[in-house]
């Protein structure tokens, strides 16, 4: 079993010595606690001397925010987690690619699941390493500084690097979001563990339309609108969904401008 070897970055020790408490008692995976940092320069500085797999990152440091840190650094090299007293970041650190976003006082069951999402992501980290001539773009991903233009999907022990141009539709269902993808001719859909407004901030606003409060499309994939006693949108896989009223004009713009700039 592949030992996790962590760095905890936050200003208050005694908030360190918890986490590794925490983590050494309740959490069933081997985590190794290489060292504290309670600043950003501290952090950057063992960062580099340690090489943790993972850091657990509090937001509000002394002298520069968790964001200002990733965003100065050449690249990130490493996964993140966010701990932090404050849930208004969460989608900004969702746009970071973190592994999760544990609020305090921390949640052991949180952290549990945010340990087994670590997993995942290391594994798949040490694939692409060794990998390396056949995922480089999936590498270049992990760096802060490439704008991202695909998102990753796991169904079972299988991962998909999935462009965004491949997405048809998403659908809220709750907390959840059920993602519907072409890839390789075939139609597809999985279940993610992420709310449709957290997608619709993270997909480009020049392509995808939030149609409804449960859908947001892809508009490359419009066939048709009608406007009957519900508007509905048709898209080329013969899907066919509500338009929410209020959304309609809006929607016949957005297509207007959207076949103007793709011709």
């Amino acid at each position: 079993m592949y030992t996790l070897n962590v760095l905890l970055v936050d200003d208050e020790r005694e908030a360190c010595e918890n986490l590794q408490n925490i983590l050494s008692q309740f959490i069933d995976h081997p985590v190794n606690t290489m060292g504290f940092a309670h600043s950003t320069r501290e952090a950057e500085e063992k960062i580099q001397e340690l090489g943790p797999d993972a850091i657990f990152l509090d937001i509000e440091m002394p002298n520069e925010n968790a964001f200002q840190f990733l965003e100065r650094l050449a690249s990130v090299n490493f996964e993140i987690i966010f701990v932090t007293a404050y849930d208004e970041y969460a989608i900004r650190a969702f746009k970071l690619n973190a592994v999760d976003y544990i609020l305090k006082p921390i949640n052991i069951d949180d952290l549990r699941k945010a340990i087994e999402k670590l997993k995942e992501r290391v594994t798949y980290r040490k694939v692409i390493h060794a990998n390396a001539h056949g995922y480089n773009e999936l590498a270049q991903q992990i760096n802060l500084r490439k704008k991202q233009s695909q998102i990753i999907l796991r169904d079972n022990n299988t991962w998909e690097a999935l462009p965004f141009s491949n997405i048809v539709y998403i659908k809220a269902m709750g907390s959840y979001s059920k993602i519907f993808y072409q890839l390789n001719g075939e139609e597809k859909n999985i279940l993610m563990s992420r709310s449709i407004s957290e997608y619709e901030d993270l997909l480009p606003k020049d392509i995808f339309f939030r149609i409804h409060r449960s859908y947001l499309v892809n508009c490359g994939y419009v066939q048709k609108l009608t406007k009957e006693e519900i508007p509905s949108i048709v898209l080329m896989d013969k899907s066919i969904l509500p338009i929410g009223r209020r959304r309609f004009s809006e929607l016949v713009l957005f297509l207007k401008n959207y076949s103007k700039r793709n011709g």
